[in-house]
């Protein structure tokens, strides 16, 4: 995740990803040892708290995500940032970049999370990527597991960000098979490389395809700064539609970290900027949005040359971001409720850039400015369409004609969470969306 501020991939590392990709191999392994056991304190838990977990708890994949990179340091974690977070829109605690970690913090973060409908990603060198698998891995990957079994608001396991290669897949399949067999409600999270520190879209495609195919992950999770200073990245739409193409070829939820903090040569996003990034991913059909970052990371390496500033909460303390967020996600997870039980079906571009040929219902006419419109359908085969302005600087309207079934067409108001028949055209504000039915 921090790795990809800079597009400083190699063409070594690519040529070494390839030859990995192609060959099946992969790197040999160092033995390390195993982290000490927890404390029975460490994982004793009450039994009113025993009597609230839900055995057969559905995955955080299973769900709309909401979360973020960089939680916050687990001895700063209590009930009033649990509360903090919650009241911001957010199901899920992401690991934290920086502060100690052990057992008894993972534990007893676990529990406050849990007061507070939070589910949490959590880290333990036990079972993580970053250790290779070498010999009595399996011994010390089923000590944590058993740590953490019984313990509330438990979503999965923090494995790796951004894998470079393809030699640590097969490190990554055999925690994850580890990680299912003793519950298969919990995640080994991982996150993906953007397309812009690859050579080109084949590398890429072949990077994440191996990926998807080699690791078999619970969710997809990828990140992409389109932000710099002075000017944009081109491959935003490039990436999330191969994402798109592959999350649905693999059938597994997909997920976007978006920008949200100024660093090294990325500018803070607006507002408009900030919505347009979120609206854009659930237009193509992502099930999660994770921003960068809740806690200003400045106990991390390079954070010197990266110069992290201006995340969510920086010095403990909230800055700008965090109001524009809980505004963001309150009508986020209101749109993506109403999607809840609708499948993906095409993307349209009105710039005919990207996705479908043919303008989806109930669109008549992009009347100002231009627009993204994700198409999806129900199982009873009702239409939305989420419309999405393509810019973040001016406003669009779109025409609308009538459904050609005969349904009425219909507007959603996230604010209240009501449906109303829409008028002859819809204003569309910088980097705003509205989901429409019929």
């Amino acid at each position: 995740m921090i790795a990809a501020t800079f597009a400083r991939r190699t063409s070594i590392a690519l040529a070494a990803y390839l030859t990995a990709t192609l060959c099946g191999c992969s790197s040999q392994r160092a033995e390390r040892g195993g982290a000490a056991a927890p404390s029975a304190a460490a994982t004793d838990i009450t039994e009113a708290e025993a009597a609230s977990v839900e055995r057969a708890a559905r995955s955080i994949a299973d769900e709309f995500i909401t979360t973020f990179w960089c939680g916050p340091p687990l001895h700063f974690f209590d009930d009033d940032r649990a509360r903090e977070i919650a009241e911001a829109g957010f199901n899920l605690v992401g690991a934290t970049c920086e502060g100690p970690v052990n057992p008894q913090l993972n534990a007893a973060a676990l529990r406050v999370a849990h007061r507070h409908g939070l589910r949490m990603l959590i880290k333990d060198q036990r079972i993580s990527a970053h250790q290779p698998v070498a010999e009595g891995w399996q011994a010390r990957a089923d000590e944590a597991l058993a740590a953490y079994r019984d313990l509330p608001g438990l979503a999965g396991y923090f494995l790796l960000d951004e894998p470079s290669n393809g030699s640590i897949y097969p490190d990554i399949a055999a925690l994850r098979q580890r990680i299912r067999r003793r519950d298969p409600s919990l995640i080994g999270y991982v996150n993906l490389l953007p397309d812009y520190v690859f050579a080109g879209p084949e590398d890429y495609r072949d990077y994440v395809e191996s990926y998807l195919f080699r690791t078999r992950p619970e969710l997809l999770s990828y990140d992409h700064y389109p932000f710099l200073i002075g000017s944009d990245r081109p491959s935003f739409f490039d990436n999330l539609a191969l994402i798109r193409e592959l999350a649905l070829e693999y059938e597994v939820p997909f997920m976007l970290i978006v920008q949200l903090m100024p660093h090294a040569e990325y500018r803070d996003p607006t507002p408009a900027e900030l919505g347009w990034q979120v609206y854009h991913a659930l237009a193509f059909g992502a099930r999660g949005i994770s921003y960068f970052a809740y806690w200003t990371p400045t106990q991390v390496p390079d954070n010197i040359a990266y110069r992290f500033r201006g995340a969510i909460i920086e010095g403990g303390m909230r800055t700008r971001h965090y109001d524009e967020v809980k505004v963001l996600n309150r009508r986020l997870r209101a749109i993506a409720e109403e999607l809840d039980g609708f499948r993906s079906v095409g993307v349209w571009d009105s710039q005919g850039e990207f996705g479908i040929a043919e303008k989806p219902e109930p669109i008549a006419a992009v009347a100002a400015g231009d627009i993204v419109a994700g198409v999806f359908r129900d199982t009873a085969g009702r239409g939305a369409t989420l419309l999405v302005n393509r810019g973040y600087r001016d406003a669009a309207r779109v025409e609308l004609g009538p459904s050609s079934d005969g349904r009425v067409v219909e507007v959603f108001d996230p604010q209240s969470g009501s449906w109303a028949t829409t008028g002859p055209s819809i204003d569309l504000p910088a980097g705003e969306a509205k989901l429409v039915r019929h």
